[in-house]
């Protein structure tokens, strides 16, 4: 082995091993909060309370998951509610924009357990800020009967 093809291996290993493990850095473990800013739906099933946005805690396991808590609440002169969930998605990331797909589970003050497929839409305009659609296909399960709706939502991201 010359010297020539002993440099050049060493510069391709060292410059290959830095691209690598920036990939990897982007696919890490991280943590986010983020907030429903509109959902329709929403005001239209139950118009008496106050309306209330979810506020998201995410989870990005790494580039294929993410595990997002979210919970909300409101009070107003009519009434009070507090709603808690989970969701798991699975995650296909192109470029700055991540397609999700997975199942929020929920429960609610008013004993209402909710099961909603979702597929949503994230794009990232810069690192830690991402703005997103969300379209989900609802079950509602109370005392035994079952209601299902759709509801859409924009929801924006802030990335730690």
């Amino acid at each position: 082995m010359n010297l020539r093809t002993l440099l050049l291996s060493s510069l391709i290993l060292f410059f290959g091993t830095n691209l690598l493990s920036q990939e990897e850095k982007d696919s890490e473990f991280k943590i986010g909060l983020g907030i429903s800013l509109f959902n329709i739906a929403d005001y239209e099933w139950d118009y008496e309370s106050a309306g209330s946005n979810d506020i998201y805690v995410t989870i990005d396991i790494n580039d294929k998951f993410r595990i997002e808590p979210s919970f909300s609440f409101s009070i107003s002169n009519y009434s009070e509610s507090f709603s808690a969930g989970i969701g798991g998605f699975g995650k296909s990331t192109i470029s700055d924009f991540n397609l999700l797909y997975g199942l929020r589970l929920g429960y609610n003050s008013n004993e209402i357990l909710t099961v909603a497929p979702t597929v949503a839409g994230e794009y990232y305009f810069i690192k830690h800020f991402s703005i997103g659609c969300e379209v989900q296909l609802r079950g509602l399960i109370y005392e035994g009967e079952l209601a299902a709706y759709t509801r859409s939502s924009l929801l924006v991201r802030f990335y730690f």
